[in-house]
C-alpha cells in the first residue's frame, strides 16, 4: 500500500507533504485495522511512523465528520504536533491546540475539527461538560507507555475510563514505544495491538566499557583513549550529531566543558542577548561557538528552546542532556550515548528502568539523515556491564497503572459526582472497575478509599449526601472546574479564614499538594525558621520547610529580585524558578476565585498577587507588563525612566523611549502603538 491509496482528497494529502511513498507493513497493518472499525495500539519503536497512522485516522474521522483530539503529555509535545497539523487549515479545517487555564470552557471543542492538547487539559474540559465526549469521534493518546507514569498516567487513565464509561463508541489510537504487555491494555481498551520491532533506520547498540566498545551482534572494537571522547570523533566527523545523556544538570555542563575543550568543531556565535540574563546564557553562548550544548530542566524556557533549535539545525553538534529531553520534543541524532544508567533518588543510587533506557536509545538514528543509527551504554564497573547487557538484549517493563493510591483516588472522586457521572458508590465502583488498575490488581482496595473519600469529601462541604445520594455542593462544583487537589483547596479555605498578609498567602499555596516545591537544605533552616515565624507558623513536617523555602523563592521574584541573585543564593536554575512560578501561578487563580466566594474583601489583593507570580514585578508596574514584549525587567527600566503608566508611553516620543538600555527603534515604536491601542 502506498500513500495515495488512503483514498485521501489532494488537499488532505498536503499533511503528509504531498509526497507519495509506500507505507511500512504495521503502518499499513495499522490503518486497515482502523478503517475495519477497531481501536487500535501501535507498539512499535522511536522513529518508526507511528504519528502518520495517528494522521491517517485523524482525517478518516474528519470526512466522517467527527471531532479529532490528539493528546500528549507535554506542552512542548503539543505545540509540536500543533505545527504540522495547522496545514489542515489550508483546506478549510479549524486546527486548535489547548494547553492554557484549566477554567477555560468547551468552545475549544465546538469550534474545532481537531484539538491538539495535553492529558490534563483535556481532563480539564471534560470537567466543565463531559457531554463534549458525544461530539468527539477519535482520541489520538500519544505516549501511551506514560500509562506508568506516577505523575502523568493517573490523569491519561482517567480520561480513557471516561471514554469507556461515558461514549465507548469514540475510536481510539494509542501509539506507544515498545509496550511488553500489549496484550492486557489492548484488552483493557478493547483494541488490536499492532507490534513491530521495524525500524527505518537500522539500529546497532553497543556497551561501551574498559577500553572497548562492545557490539550487540558480539564484535568487539579496542579503543585508545576515553569512550565517550572515541564515540564524539567517530560520528561528528562522519557528519552526525551526538546526544550524551548524563543523570545530573551538573554534569551536563561539567562534561559539555570538559570534551569542548579537547576537540572543537565550528558552531554558532550567538550575539542576542536575553532580556534578563542569567549564568546559563553565558554559558550555553560559550559552548554553542564550538559546537556543544547542554540541556536540563534548570534552564529557562528560552535558554531549552534555543538549545533545542540549534541542535535541530546541527549547529550543536554534541548535546549533552539529562534524560528529561529523552521525553519531549523530537531531537534525534546519528549517535546516542548514555553516560549513566543509575541515578540517585530517595536516599540511594539505583539502575533506571529498561524503559527509560529504550527512550533514549530510540534516539539515535534520523530517519531523514542516517542510514544507520548508533547506540552505546556506557558502564563503568562489572555491575554495570551486566546492567547494560540486560537493558540491550532485554525487554522493557511491563506498563503498570499507577491508580493505586488513596490520594490519587480522592483527586478522580469529586469530579465523577461533579460531572453527574456518578452518584453513589455503587455507580463510583463501576467506573473504577473500568480502570487499567482494576485490570491488573482484582483485589485492591479502591473499594475502602471510596468510601473514605467520599465521608472526606462530605465533611469538608466538597458533597452533600441525601440517603445513598451524592450530589456536589457549589464549593465542590468550583474545585473541581478549578483542577486542583480538594485538600488543596482546603489548605487555601483556611487562608481565607485567616487575617489577610502576602507573605501567609505566599506559603498556603506553596504548601498545597498541587505546588512543585523546591526542597529545603539544612543550611537554609534559620532563614526559613524566620520566615515561618513572621507569619505565625509553627512546621510541623517537612513539607511546611519545603512549602517555607518555595514561598521564600516566589517573595524574591514577585519583589523583582534578579534572577542571577535568586539562582546564586539557592543553587537553581531559572527553569526552577519557572516552573514554580508556572505551578504558583494556576493555584494563586484558584485562591483569588476562592476568595470571591468566602473573603470578597480580599479579591483585588489577591488578583494582583496572581499576576505578579505570573509575570515577577511589584504592583507598581503591572500596568506595563500588559504590554506584548515588556517583561519584569524591561518594564522596570520604562518605570525608572518617568513612564509609570499605559499614558504615559502612550504620549511618548519613540526616540526617548529607544534610549532606554534594551530598547531598540523598532520595539520602541511598537510599545508606544500598542499603548496607544489600549489606553483609557
Amino acid at each position: 500500500m502506498n500513500l495515495s491509496s488512503l483514498g485521501f482528497s489532494r488537499e488532505l494529502n498536503s499533511v503528509f507533504g504531498n509526497n507519495d511513498f509506500d507505507l511500512y507493513p504495521h503502518q499499513e497493518e495499522a490503518i486497515r485495522s482502523f478503517r475495519d472499525g477497531n481501536n487500535i495500539i501501535l507498539s512499535v519503536p522511536t522513529a518508526s511512523g507511528k504519528t502518520l497512522v495517528a494522521y491517517a485516522a485523524i482525517l478518516d474521522s474528519i470526512m466522517a465528520g467527527r471531532k479529532a483530539v490528539y493528546v500528549v503529555p507535554l506542552k512542548a509535545l503539543a505545540m509540536e504536533k500543533f505545527r504540522e497539523l495547522k496545514i489542515l487549515k489550508n483546506v478549510g479545517l479549524k486546527v486548535r491546540m489547548a494547553i492554557g487555564d484549566y477554567d477555560e470552557g468547551t468552545s475549544v471543542i465546538n469550534n474545532s475539527d481537531v484539538i491538539i492538547c495535553t492529558s490534563e487539559k483535556f481532563d480539564s474540559l471534560l470537567r466543565h461538560d463531559p457531554s463534549i465526549l458525544y461530539d468527539i469521534g477519535l482520541v489520538v493518546a500519544d505516549e501511551a507507555h506514560l500509562l506508568q507514569d506516577p505523575d502523568r498516567g493517573p490523569t491519561l487513565e482517567f480520561i480513557l475510563t471516561m471514554i469507556k464509561h461515558v461514549n465507548p463508541d469514540i475510536r481510539l489510537v494509542c501509539l506507544s514505544a515498545t509496550m511488553v504487555n500489549h496484550s492486557q491494555i489492548s484488552e483493557w481498551l478493547d483494541s488490536v495491538a499492532i507490534v513491530s520491532d521495524f525500524r527505518p533506520v537500522p539500529l546497532t547498540k553497543a556497551i561501551a566499557f574498559r577500553k572497548s566498545i562492545i557490539y550487540s551482534d558480539g564484535r568487539t572494537e579496542k579503543i585508545k583513549g576515553d569512550e565517550l571522547d572515541h564515540v564524539i570523533r567517530t560520528h561528528v566527523s562522519a557528519g552526525g550529531q551526538v546526544l550524551i545523556f548524563v543523570n545530573s544538570r551538573k554534569r551536563t555542563l561539567e562534561l559539555a566543558e570538559r570534551y569542548s575543550g579537547e576537540l572543537s568543531f565550528p558552531g554558532r556565535i550567538i550575539t542576542e542577548e536575553s532580556e534578563e540574563e542569567d549564568f546559563n546564557d553565558e554559558k550555553i553562548r560559550e559552548l554553542a561557538s564550538h559546537g556543544y550544548g547542554f540541556h536540563h530542566a534548570g534552564l529557562s524556557a528560552k535558554q531549552r528552546a534555543l538549545v533545542e533549535e540549534m541542535f535541530s539545525k546541527g549547529e550543536i553538534k554534541v548535546l549533552f542532556a539529562t534524560p528529561t529531553l529523552a521525553a519531549g520534543v523530537n531531537l534525534p541524532a546519528r549517535a546516542v550515548y548514555i553516560r549513566d544508567i543509575s541515578r540517585y533518588s530517595n536516599g540511594y543510587s539505583d539502575f533506571i528502568s529498561n524503559m527509560e533506557i529504550e527512550q533514549m536509545l530510540g534516539r539515535a538514528g534520523r530517519p531523514a539523515y542516517d542510514r544507520e543509527g548508533y547506540a552505546y551504554i556506557y558502564a563503568s564497573t562489572e555491575k554495570a556491564f551486566s546492567r547494560a547487557q540486560e537493558a540491550i538484549h532485554g525487554l522493557p517493563d511491563p506498563i503498570e497503572s499507577q491508580l493505586g493510591h488513596e490520594g490519587t483516588v480522592r483527586k478522580w472522586i469529586l469530579p465523577l459526582v461533579c460531572m453527574g457521572i456518578c452518584r453513589n458508590i455503587q455507580e463510583i465502583e463501576s467506573f473504577f472497575s473500568k480502570t487499567l488498575y482494576s485490570q491488573q490488581n482484582p483485589v485492591s482496595n479502591i473499594s475502602a478509599w471510596i468510601s473514605v473519600t467520599l465521608d472526606f469529601l462530605v465533611d469538608n462541604d466538597f458533597l452533600n449526601v441525601k440517603g445513598s445520594t451524592y450530589y456536589a455542593t457549589s464549593f465542590g462544583s468550583m474545585v473541581s472546574e478549578l483542577y486542583i487537589d480538594p485538600v488543596s483547596a482546603l489548605i487555601l479555605r483556611d487562608f481565607l479564614r485567616k487575617e489577610y498578609s502576602e507573605d501567609l498567602a505566599l506559603f498556603h499555596i506553596c504548601k498545597t499538594p498541587d505546588m512543585l516545591k523546591i526542597p529545603y537544605k539544612e543550611s537554609e533552616f534559620p532563614l526559613i525558621d524566620d520566615f515561618l515565624e513572621d507569619i505565625g507558623i509553627n512546621a510541623e513536617e517537612k513539607n511546611d520547610l519545603d512549602a517555607a523555602k518555595t514561598a521564600i523563592v516566589l517573595k524574591k521574584w514577585i519583589n523583582e529580585v534578579p534572577v542571577k541573585t535568586i539562582e546564586e543564593e539557592f543553587s537553581i536554575g531559572y527553569g526552577d524558578i519557572q516552573s514554580r512560578t508556572n505551578s504558583a501561578d494556576w493555584i494563586s487563580y484558584s485562591l483569588s476565585r476562592m476568595s470571591m466566594k468566602f473573603k470578597p474583601e480580599i479579591h483585588v489583593n489577591l488578583e494582583n498577587l496572581n499576576f505578579r507570580i505570573r509575570e515577577g514585578v511589584r504592583e507598581d508596574v503591572i500596568s506595563l507588563t500588559l504590554i506584548p514584549e515588556i517583561g519584569r525587567v524591561r518594564a522596570r527600566r520604562l518605570y525608572l525612566n518617568g513612564f509609570r503608566t499605559i499614558n504615559d508611553l502612550a504620549s511618548a516620543d519613540e526616540k526617548d523611549i529607544s534610549k532606554i538600555y534594551g530598547f531598540s527603534e523598532k520595539l520602541s515604536s511598537r510599545v508606544i502603538r500598542y499603548a496607544r491601542s489600549i489606553k483609557k
